[in-house]
């Protein structure tokens, strides 16, 4: 898939989710490996990777049609999960109305 199509991939599935996505969320991962048959990486007690994915944000990020935030990683009891964090990405007023390509 070329990178135009990947991050209006991203841009939409944003769109739809208003409240911002995280990086490490594993449905999401799985989701974007499907949509762009990008590589994931599966490691024993760790959450599904995919660089190609976080290549994307930080392109997004540099252009200025996404904010990150970052987010600790909490369990149900509310004990903080290795010092470990995440990052949340929501869509900058300009990008919510508008369809914008960003490549190189």
């Amino acid at each position: 898939m070329l990178s135009k199509s990947r991050y209006q991939w991203l841009l939409n599935r944003l769109r739809q989710q208003p409240a911002g996505l995280e990086e490490c969320n594993p449905d999401l991962v799985v989701e974007y490996s499907k949509a762009t048959s990008a590589k994931v990486l599966y490691r024993l007690n760790d959450y599904p990777r995919c660089p190609q994915l976080v290549r994307d944000f930080d392109k997004l990020v540099k252009h200025g049609l996404m904010h990150r935030k970052r987010s600790y990683l909490y369990d149900l009891n509310g004990f903080m999960l290795a010092p470990r964090s995440t990052y949340v990405y929501r869509l900058t007023p300009v990008a919510k109305n508008t369809i914008t390509w960003v490549d190189r």
